[in-house]
């Protein structure tokens, strides 16, 4: 049976946990060994003694315990206990396949669709500023840096709870398509924030961020007036981030409308 799972599932679950830091490339090569032997460092089971295949195995049940599902026993078998929980893991409801291959934009729109536009915000998500708006917690892969203080990291931050789930899958699959070294020198890791209670920049009306449905990443290289001649996140790199982002049901100001390229947020315009 364990040939049902393969060594980029285990390397995705790794780089979920913040443990793999190279590429999801199926090599189960020193990077990835060292990472699942990390896995297992705290594991009350003899795994020093196992084959490194059922090692690798093993740390993938680790880490699928530890983001709240239910492989079983952590033996480094791949029974149905395990099957079921990996399968649930890979197929939540927007997984980003890192081998993926661009939407039909019709997916998009339909993921998008779940969430409702900017005038009518007040009547899906409630009051801009209630309790609703801060009682998600985006728990992070790796830690991220605050772009205004990037001596200072952060480990999860908060959000309106109606968008915590798929905002935390956004930043698990974007650190596993990439792997976290790429995550971090695109500056990917660079948050600018989420819930803030204020106007847009320039008007009256209330900011998505005052519900806190939206995220700023990297605004100093992303400012709110360059268009894609000038923000880094218009280049090539970052287009597997922005499909992660809008089959979340996310919309990116960039793609949209080719201005705050930093921003996404979860309302439509």
């Amino acid at each position: 049976m364990e040939k049902d799972v393969t060594t980029s599932d285990i390397q995705r679950l790794l780089a979920a946990a913040g443990l793999y830091r190279g590429a999801i490339d199926g090599d189960a090569g020193p990077l990835t060994q060292a990472a699942a032997l990390a896995a297992l460092e705290r594991e009350a089971v003899p795994w020093r003694t196992w084959p490194s295949r059922r090692q690798r195995i093993a740390a993938g049940q680790a880490v699928l315990a530890r983001l709240g599902h239910a492989p079983g026993r952590i033996d480094g078998l791949l029974g149905p206990n395990t099957r079921e929980a990996l399968t649930a893991w890979a197929s939540g409801p927007v997984r980003a396949a890192v081998d993926r291959v661009p939407l039909p934009g019709h997916a998009v729109a339909d993921a998008q669709g779940a969430y409702p536009r900017q005038e009518s915000v007040a009547t899906f998500y409630g009051v801009a500023g209630g309790p609703d708006c801060t009682a998600g917690i985006v728990e992070l892969p790796i830690p991220f840096r605050l772009a205004w203080d990037l001596n200072t990291s952060i480990t999860s931050f908060r959000c309106h709870k109606l968008v915590a789930a798929p905002m935390t899958r956004i930043f698990r699959e974007a650190v596993a398509h990439y792997g976290a070294d790429q995550f971090e020198s695109l500056r990917l890791n660079f948050f600018g924030g989420c819930f803030n209670h204020r106007p847009m920049r320039g008007g009256s009306a209330l900011s998505m961020h005052a519900w806190g449905i939206a995220v700023d990443l990297d605004p100093e290289r992303n400012p709110l007036r360059w268009g894609r001649d000038r923000a880094s996140f218009a280049a090539p790199a970052y287009e597997p981030f922005w499909t992660i982002v809008e089959t979340a049901g996310a919309t990116s100001l960039g793609r949209a409308c080719n201005r705050d390229w930093m921003h996404f947020q979860f309302a439509r315009l």
